[in-house]
């Protein structure tokens, strides 16, 4: 048993070692900051009239627990406190991707913590769609690049720099740009051989890459096949998406035997209908017919039916065998209510010949 003058000498020799212990440890007081910019076209710089972006979930792991900050109006985040060290910097946004920085460094974003420097920097986000968020900021003054102090790592092994813009371009010939990721989507335009466009999205296994469709209007997207494409930049950073449903393009409603029926009044004169649908991709269609009179009041509507398209095609359906009517003048619309609204309208009167 340890008498009293032992116990103390004991805790006294445990305490300095403790003492020493926190001696050694990771100096703090490390500073990380910056300011994230809207990258609008997506390049991978920023260029006159491209502003900082508030919104912006600012993430920095690494040293010691991971911290997030909310980037307002001026686009700014400041981490302080930090132990000696490498932390990595990553951030997120809906609707937006990261870009690049400056300097321009690999992501998430490797940076130095040291308590003597504090390292500021700026990172460059785009819109995912190339489709500007209506959030997009207001222009404001922005934060001269030039009072940032960079404090450069050496890593080991310094990677080879990558844009960190992903881009497409067929390999040999002109390829199909369809309206979702397979073959069994319609084509809706082209990408020629020698063009160079940036991937927007894919899929998961990246068989196919979105792109904005060179034949339209800006907005409008269509799908390259991997197979038949090359690419380069940054795919890690290019955003998975679901695949589309393909959607009804058309429709059409046929009235048999005719527009005009000979009967008889007071009797049951007979027609028959047929819906042709016609959609852009696999797709399970929902639609219902209405008929009414020439008043405009419902005289029948029977419930939902479905088709099912395997693939871009047209299909004739017969919603409901013959109907019956008097002498009088009628109409059949048939609405599409899914994937997507489209309707259809056909006229027909009876008379007695």
């Amino acid at each position: 048993m340890l008498n009293k003058t032992k116990f103390l000498r004991y805790m006294g020799l445990t305490v300095s070692i403790l003492l020493a212990l926190v001696a050694c440890g990771p100096r703090v007081g490390g500073i990380v900051k910056g300011a994230v910019y809207g990258d609008l076209n997506g390049n991978g710089t920023i260029d006159t009239g491209e502003v900082v972006l508030d919104g912006v979930t600012v993430t920095l792991s690494d040293c010691g627990p991971a911290q997030t900050q909310v980037t307002a109006a001026d686009g700014l985040f400041n981490f302080s406190n930090l132990p000696e060290g490498t932390c990595h910097v990553s951030v997120s946004k809906v609707g937006w991707i990261f870009s690049g920085s400056y300097p321009s460094l690999t992501y998430p974003v490797p940076v130095a913590s040291n308590p003597d420097l504090p390292t500021a920097f700026s990172l460059f986000m785009a819109p995912v769609m190339r489709s500007i968020p209506t959030d997009t900021p207001t222009p404001v003054a922005l934060v001269p690049l030039s009072t940032f102090t960079i404090v450069p790592l050496t890593p080991t092994n310094s990677p080879t720099p990558v844009s960190s813009v992903a881009m497409v371009t067929p390999k040999d010939k002109d390829t199909n740009c369809r309206f979702g990721p397979g073959t069994g989507f319609s084509s809706v335009g082209g990408l020629k051989v020698g063009v160079n466009v940036p991937i927007l999205a894919t899929i998961s296994g990246q068989t196919w890459w979105q792109i904005q469709n060179p034949q339209d209007l800006p907005g409008h997207y269509c799908w390259v096949s991997a197979a038949v494409t090359n690419t380069s930049g940054d795919l890690s950073l290019v955003p998975v998406i679901p695949i589309p449903t393909g959607l009804v393009t058309a429709i059409t409603v046929n009235v048999s035997p005719g527009s005009v029926v000979h009967g008889f009044c007071m009797g049951p004169n007979a027609v028959s209908f047929r819906v042709t649908i016609t959609t852009n991709g696999p797709a399970t269609v929902t639609y219902h017919v209405e008929i009414y009179n020439h008043d405009g009041s419902l005289r029948n509507s029977p419930g939902d039916m479905s088709i099912v398209f395997p693939n871009a095609s047209s299909q004739t359906a017969d919603p409901g065998g013959a109907y019956k009517t008097d002498c009088g003048s009628y109409y059949i619309k048939a609405v599409v209510t899914s994937p997507n609204s489209i309707s259809a309208q056909a006229n027909w009167s009876v008379v007695n010949p």
